[in-house]
């Protein structure tokens, strides 16, 4: 299974703790087989991961959920992108997500 694969899976699914817990293990399941990209999948997982710890034993609204998802799917977008790019610019895209799930994803 590549990250295509994880990100699609992920969209597809319903919102809420188990797709976030599938995500992160799938991030860091691919760290191993692809060092050259472990950076970008260390971010997602680690963003999906808090997620779980934060919410897997509460309760959260439909509306939280689906905005929880939305702000993931935007992360694993760029990603995505940056898997397709030369390394300088992937590097790049790699600072760009840390900076945007560190500064502005507040609910995770």
């Amino acid at each position: 299974m590549n990250f295509q694969d994880i990100s699609t899976r992920f969209a597809n699914d319903l919102s809420g703790s188990d797709a976030f817990k599938l995500l992160y293990r799938g991030a860091f399941d691919l760290m191993k087989s692809d060092l050259d990209n472990a950076g970008l999948y260390f971010v997602i997982g680690v963003a999906a991961q808090a997620f779980v710890q934060k919410y897997e034993d509460q309760g959260i609204t439909v509306e939280f959920a689906d905005n929880a998802k939305a702000k993931m799917v935007a992360l694993n977008t760029r990603i995505l992108a940056a898997l397709a790019v030369e390394p300088a610019q992937r590097l790049r895209i790699l600072g760009e997500v840390a900076t945007e799930y560190e500064w502005n994803v507040t609910a995770f």
